[in-house]
């Protein structure tokens, strides 16, 4: 088996470890995205469908519309206005027309809007995951409920744009606190699907006592999804078969909703609201690529090649594993790969399917017969998927067949 990646050195049997994470990490980013998203609801409010002459009998809201606005109806790079439009969704129905007025020196009665964005809806949907995490933390009495509520002064943070920036960076503080790429709570949680228990016995030395597995398993909700069928007699059957054996979480379980927001996170900061989030701090990381940059120089270090997209390297075996997925080297689905099944026999690979494309973009699909060892395979394979899988593989298991997909 290839050497295991050095992950952790937390102790994760310990009930106090988990507690601390679930009550000071996912509990300190859930009142803070609280506070961001509670005062959006506000501007929501206040704000959505009002004309702005009515608005401004309320508050001088001209900063966080106009600030940085040019005389022709532009918004200036990083000005105010331009950050709570991409950030927030609070802009003018019609600037052009607002800008025309004040030309003018006619009070515009234009009406202001807080429309949804791809940070907003992000705020969102990671807000509703902690949430669940929590609520579920609670009911297995990790953590006691506490005041989760969002603490902030809506017309502070509007006239002052040092709050508002302040308020965004603890955001981003708390959220990376919880990641897999900063705290090793979270990435014992990540590593744990679509691995051998071979492999994370090694990984993880206190996962062999058994009693700290069916706790860790009733904590986070870890099910079998193989076992190999041994069709063989003699001594250690019941051994290979466990140490064979590949878990994953439950649908809805705890370790799958925090896995869920990890990929949140990592998908989120990939994109757009990495993006937006850059009118304000320029450096923002993509936590996802630095991630899996991470990841591969981890695996680097022990002799694993992740590098070929749609080929896995497995030394010591008749062919290399082909994967299913998409080459990024050719355009439309030139040289992908739609299926790469490998029948599973006993403890025996011996055919495998291909289909999908050729580089010339002619369909193509082949049979063949091979002679594999499926407990080499997945000792090769284990490494990468303990870290990578769901971000670079996904891998797809059982009795009868066996599949990496290269996302």
């Amino acid at each position: 088996m290839p050497q295991s990646v050095e992950a952790i050195s937390f102790d994760y049997t310990n009930e106090r470890d988990w507690s601390h994470y679930f009550k000071n990490q996912i509990g300190d980013f859930l009142k803070t995205a609280k506070s961001l998203y509670d005062f959006r609801q506000e501007l929501v409010r206040k704000c959505d469908g009002m004309p702005f002459d009515e608005l401004q009998d309320q508050w001088d809201y001209s900063q966080v519309l106009l600030g940085g606005v040019d005389e022709i109806g532009e918004y200036r790079e990083r000005s105010l206005a331009k950050l709570y439009k991409e950030l927030l969704g609070l802009q003018f129905e019609d600037l052009t027309e607002v800008v025309e007025k004040q030309r003018q020196n006619i009070s515009p009665s234009t009406k202001v809007e807080v429309s949804e964005t791809a940070f907003s809806n992000f705020l969102a949907e990671v807000l509703e995951e902690a949430e669940r995490i929590l609520q579920q933390a609670d009911a297995k009495d990790i953590i006691y409920s506490s005041n989760r509520e969002g603490e902030y002064n809506f017309h502070e943070i509007l006239s002052d744009q040092e709050e508002f920036t302040k308020l965004l960076s603890n955001f981003l503080y708390r959220l990376q606190s919880f990641l897999p790429n900063h705290n090793q709570r979270a990435l014992f949680v990540w590593t744990l699907p679509k691995t051998t228990e071979r492999y994370l016995s090694v990984a993880y030395p206190k996962l062999k006592d058994k009693e700290s597995w069916e706790w860790l398993d009733e904590l986070l909700g870890l099910e079998q999804i193989f076992v190999p069928d041994i069709n063989e007699t003699g001594e250690n059957i019941e051994e290979q078969e466990q140490q064979y054996t590949i878990y994953d979480y439950r649908e809805g379980s705890l370790g799958d909703n925090l896995t869920k927001l990890y990929q949140q996170v990592w998908d989120g900061f990939d994109g757009q609201v990495r993006e937006s989030l850059r009118l304000v701090f320029p450096d923002v990381p993509n936590f996802k690529q630095e991630f899996v940059n991470e990841a591969q120089d981890k695996l680097d270090q022990i002799g694993v090649n992740t590098q070929r997209r749609l080929t896995f390297e497995l030394p010591n075996q008749e062919r290399n594993l082909e994967l299913a997925g998409k080459d990024e080297k050719y355009s439309g689905r030139t040289g992908d790969t739609d299926q790469a099944e490998y029948k599973i026999s006993g403890v025996t690979i011996d055919a495998m399917y291909i289909s999908g494309r050729a580089t010339s973009d002619n369909p193509q699909s082949y049979t063949r017969e091979c002679n594999m060892s499926l407990f080499q395979v997945l000792d090769e394979l284990s490494p990468a998927l303990f870290l990578l899988n769901g971000l670079e593989y996904d891998l797809h298991i059982d009795q009868e067949s066996l599949e990496v997909e290269s996302l």
